[in-house]
């Protein structure tokens, strides 16, 4: 990805996309789940540099080089909304995995197993 402008691009539809259903996933709280939005077109764009490709984001891959090791969001609610987005993004990449939810405040947890 050297020497490619991650900025310079546009938002292009992909059928195969999203990740994620926000209603099927348990880590989405309800605020954030654009309150019932009816249309779900605008979950199929995803961003494409002018000059390079981006990898496909693959949840089970992402937990192999991220295994004992931890990751903090720190911020607003629009950090909330990209945890969130993440474990989300990972769960439906590993459906059946063993997954372990606290949530305390001021910090939740997700274990995937």
């Amino acid at each position: 990805m050297k020497g490619c402008n991650l900025f310079q691009g546009k938002w292009v539809f992909d059928p195969s996309y999203p990740f994620y259903l926000p209603s099927k996933c348990p880590f989405v709280d309800p605020e954030f789940d654009c309150h019932g939005r009816p249309d779900k077109q605008y979950l199929k764009y995803a961003w494409k540099p002018d000059a390079c490709s981006l990898p496909r984001f693959n949840g089970a891959s992402f937990l192999g080089k991220w295994r004992g090791k931890k990751i903090m969001f720190v911020g607003d609610s629009l950090s909330l909304n990209m945890w969130e987005s993440l474990v989300c993004m990972i769960h439906a990449s590993v459906p059946n995995s063993k997954t372990t939810y606290v949530r305390r405040d001021p910090l939740s947890f997700v274990y995937f197993e």
